[in-house]
């Protein structure tokens, strides 16, 4: 009788552990599937350096523009450099005319002056001082007779003081994903310890065990 509930509570421990262990890891994967993703085929790309630029990318056809600038922030007008190179081989090209503007949350669209420059592909992208808010940037470019828009959606135009505390709060939530991860591990680490000595049956602090 002893050795029977001995087993049945191992086996009841078991189960609860496992339970807990796919709960952690359930609501794990939940924090790392939120967020505002877009899943189309040929999606922009931004990225920002740790000096601050930003750098929003897309392919267009045959092309590839690139535009870079720093942080926007409200009622500053900025300038940033557009480069257009070709996809497949990475040289300037001449032979496209770019054009941008910049649509807030509301509808209302800005142009953005583009200034071509002396090196092939290469413009000066003058952008004008917006409000505070969401707004979204249109890549057009026009060759060969045809026209492509890319959207560059999400960006941002805010202080940078409010940019920098949003920063450390995902960096607080990163941290505490990783020590999520960290105890689920532990925890599945535990359960499979626990699982080899039940089937070893071996029962656990009793080195004897009599009926």
């Amino acid at each position: 009788m002893r050795i029977i509930n001995i087993v049945n509570y191992k086996w009841r421990s078991l189960a609860m552990m496992l339970l807990l262990s796919i709960g952690l890891f359930g609501n794990a994967a939940q924090v790392l599937a939120h967020g505002d993703e877009d899943h189309g085929e040929a999606k922009p790309a931004t990225a920002t350096t740790t000096a601050g630029t930003v750098t929003r990318s897309v392919r267009l056809g045959d092309y590839e523009i690139m535009l870079k600038h720093a942080p926007l922030e409200p009622d500053a007008a900025a300038a940033g450099r557009l480069f257009i190179t070709n996809f497949a081989t990475n040289e300037a090209a001449d032979n496209a005319s770019p054009a941008l503007e910049i649509e807030s949350a509301s509808g209302a669209v800005t142009q953005i002056a583009v200034e071509k420059m002396e090196a092939a592909g290469s413009y000066v992208a003058r952008i004008p001082a917006l409000t505070e808010g969401t707004y979204a940037i249109k890549t057009k470019l026009t060759y060969g007779g045809e026209t492509d828009t890319a959207t560059f959606s999400g960006v941002e135009i805010r202080y940078q003081e409010a940019a920098a505390a949003e920063t450390s709060s995902s960096w607080t939530q990163t941290a505490l994903m990783v020590l999520l991860f960290a105890v689920a591990l532990g925890l599945f680490g535990g359960l499979a310890y626990f699982a080899v000595r039940v089937f070893k049956n071996k029962p656990l602090g009793d080195k004897t065990v009599s009926a």
